[in-house]
């Protein structure tokens, strides 16, 4: 038996030939093509990086991940900033499945800092979808001019 439960989103295309290709779709008995409207949105994590003086503050939107699915990885002046999420809705009546949805998504980021960062007292804290470093800069190392006798 065919789905019954339809919804109707706008796309780029149902303008030309939207409702034309769901009728046929339908009309096939196959489910409805996905399409761009019902996918969800995976972008590139939207982040600002702000310099203190003394140290980084860098935030990440990465809404729907949990915390423990985060890393972290910072080399010389090199952050990498990794997260995977999974989510499942499902929408039930009695016992018959009517509606189920699965997302999965994964961001990542790499980026150079104009200085390079030290892992000592470098802080990340994760609230509301917003992850926050706040990483100090590795203090200039001097060179010496060493006399020669």
């Amino acid at each position: 038996m065919a789905n019954l439960l339809t919804r109707r989103r706008t796309d780029p295309f149902s303008p030309l030939f939207g409702e034309w290709m769901d009728d046929l779709w339908n009309r096939t008995g196959l489910a409805t093509m996905p399409r761009y409207a019902d996918m969800p949105a995976v972008e590139r994590a939207l982040m600002d990086v702000v310099d203190k003086g003394d140290h980084f503050e860098i935030k990440v939107d990465m809404p729907g991940v949990k915390k423990e699915d985060i890393e972290v990885s910072i080399e010389g002046s090199r952050v990498a900033i990794r997260a995977e999420t999974r989510s499942t809705k499902e929408e039930k009546e009695g016992d018959r499945v009517l509606h189920t949805e699965r997302f999965a998504a994964m961001y990542a980021r790499t980026f150079e800092l104009p200085a390079d960062v030290s892992e000592a007292g470098a802080e990340a804290h994760y609230e509301d979808g917003v992850l926050t470093l706040t990483l100090p800069k590795r203090a200039p190392t001097t060179s010496k001019k060493l006399t020669i006798n």
